[in-house]
């Protein structure tokens, strides 16, 4: 049987093994979690948004990114044909949805037109839909049909030289039928 000495010492021996382990379990998250936040993130440039209307689903690359005050170069806009009855959903990825984000959605007609905007870390998935009501102060009772949305961002990515400055992005994404297209490109 254990003496009262031993029983003690033990006791003591536990309470030390506990204690360092948890000692050694706060240093492991401190130091992740300095590490977590000060990796960098994807350069604004190889961020994707995915949209997907019913089964058909696309990345959407940036249609433009620069540093605010410069000359930003126009990217291609892809197309995803959206109908008036179809929702477009877009998952918005952590490297935008951790800041603020918008959402413009452009009708054919402008007065349906809406804006959109998400504080960080609110939403990651977005829909909009492929029409809306008719505009009350409008002659026609034709639903306004989406035709462009767009989702900017000014995100923070690193230079040629490495150093971390903010970028003004924007992923762009045409909604339009291939008549629609041909219509809007004959009256350019």
């Amino acid at each position: 049987m254990a003496t009262r000495k031993q029983a003690r010492k033990q006791t003591l021996i536990q309470v030390l093994a506990l204690l360092i382990a948890v000692v050694v379990i706060v240093v492991a998250v401190v130091l992740f979690q300095s590490w977590a936040n000060s990796r960098p993130g994807a350069h604004p440039n190889d961020i994707r948004i995915t949209a997907t209307v019913g089964d058909e689903s696309m990345e959407v690359a940036p249609y433009l990114v620069c540093v605010p005050g410069t000359e930003c170069p126009e990217g291609e806009v892809p197309n995803m044909y959206v109908g008036e009855d179809d929702t477009l959903k877009l998952d918005i990825p952590d490297d935008i949805s951790r800041y603020q984000w918008q959402v413009l959605s452009i009708y054919d007609n402008p007065a349906a037109n809406d804006e959109t905007r998400h504080g960080a870390g609110e939403v990651e998935t977005v829909e909009i839909p492929g029409s809306v009501d008719p505009i009350e102060a409008s002659e026609s009772d034709e639903r306004p049909k989406l035709i462009v949305v767009e989702v900017s961002a000014v995100l923070v990515g690193a230079d040629e030289n490495g150093e971390e400055q903010p970028y003004s992005s924007v992923w762009s994404l045409s909604t339009m039928s291939d008549e629609e297209m041909a219509e809007q490109e004959a009256q350019e």
